[in-house]
């Protein structure tokens, strides 16, 4: 199981307010959040360094 996808789904769930990925995990979760249809339930910010920091997207229709 993708360690991520729980991650992901405590974000989305407001459980969290924010994941940070790493470089070097980023396409693995990118992949996860088209597979899943949850691109557009999160907005990713580009960090310095290559670490992504995703947060719920609070204009997306399921909100």
């Amino acid at each position: 199981m993708n360690e991520w996808k729980p991650k992901i789904q405590e974000l989305l769930d407001g459980t969290v307010d924010e994941l940070i990925v790493p470089k070097d995990d980023f396409l693995t979760v990118r992949s996860l959040l088209v597979d899943k249809g949850w691109l557009f339930e999160v907005v990713g910010e580009a960090k310095h360094g290559g670490v992504t920091i995703y947060r719920k997207n609070e204009q997306s229709a399921s909100s």
